[in-house]
């Protein structure tokens, strides 16, 4: 039996082996609140203040007071210097408030104090009458707090595709280059994050061309490795859910391993992570088979290119480096 070639037993390994639901290294959790209710925080304080002065606030202007008030006035200053100066306080029940009239809170923040003033006394007015006696019938909680935190995940840094590209290479005992002088042992650096200068070193002292880098207004891969004569140039894309934004990420990181150079020691990796990962490699949608049959097709025609997930990248050092 003619043996499989080296580039399609790792996509193959890919597909049999698929990403999971669940990955650690894109944990992005912030705890914002004490882990029991026997204890409080500067958040939590505050949220609890802030809760107080809106009731108040509430209360006076029931009774006829205006933002002329001295009373309401130094309410309106109180909650201006709680949500200015108390971390975390976006997650409130009252600033999230602030998007139903398409309002955020960073753009509070940069607000001359006079119209600070002007917004909080307006939407403490609001809030009194389309939220605040709901959420006291409910039950306020600082639950809210850590719910919302959540909510923001998305928009915190995690660890990425880098580190775990990183921590598989570690094994093997690849160190990160300093200086192209280090370019004579196995090593890998970083295109794209700080080592650009290796990067164009690489180019000029093997004679790539990259021709995708033209193409693509000289876009840097992730990371590049050697192991002996071999050099892989990875671009590493992070899946979380369908659409057209990823689409074209699947378009672009399929192109990527389209490209060869004379040199056939130079490799082309698309490494994908994410639970989104499993559709590209199992869906039976008529785009997404197009999409594999397409892949599948370039490393056919690019023996020295990869196309792998978690698994299969893993499969790939396993094999190079045994």
């Amino acid at each position: 039996m003619e043996k499989e070639q080296h580039n399609l037993a790792c996509f193959n390994w890919s597909i049999d082996h698929e990403e999971p639901l669940i990955d650690h290294y894109y944990q992005k959790g912030l705890l914002v609140i004490p882990k029991t209710n026997a204890t409080s925080n500067t958040l939590t304080v505050n949220n609890g203040k802030l809760i107080e002065l809106i009731s108040a606030f509430n209360v006076l202007h029931e009774m006829g007071k205006t933002e002329s008030s001295p009373d309401i006035q130094c309410i309106v200053n109180s909650v201006i210097e709680i949500l200015t100066s108390t971390e975390n306080i976006n997650f409130s029940a009252f600033v999230q408030f602030f998007m139903v009239y398409n309002l955020s809170y960073s753009l509070f923040r940069t607000f001359d104090l006079t119209k600070k003033r002007k917004l909080i006394y307006e939407m403490l007015e609001k809030y009194c009458k389309e939220r605040h006696e709901i959420y006291l019938s409910h039950g306020y909680s600082n639950t809210v707090l850590q719910v919302m935190s959540d909510n923001y995940s998305h928009k915190r840094n995690s660890k990425t595709g880098i580190v775990k590209v990183e921590d598989i290479l570690k094994p093997y005992g690849i160190q990160r280059a300093e200086h192209w002088m280090d370019f004579g042992n196995d090593f890998y650096f970083l295109p794209d994050k700080g080592d650009k200068s290796l990067f164009e070193a690489f180019l000029l002292n093997n004679r790539v061309k990259m021709a995708s880098r033209a193409i693509e207004q000289d876009k840097l891969p992730d990371i590049v490795f050697k192991h002996k004569d071999d050099f892989y140039v990875m671009e590493l894309k992070t899946m979380k859910e369908g659409g057209g934004g990823q689409n074209k990420q699947i378009v672009e990181v399929a192109n990527f391993i389209r490209y060869q150079e004379e040199n056939k020691h130079i490799h082309y990796v698309t490494f994908l992570d994410g639970a989104y990962t499993n559709l590209i490699f199992h869906d039976m949608s008529p785009k997404l088979q197009k999409q594999r049959q397409d892949i599948k097709q370039s490393l056919l025609n690019n023996a020295q290119n990869y196309f792998v997930n978690t698994a299969g990248f893993k499969k790939l050092c396993a094999d190079i480096f045994k």
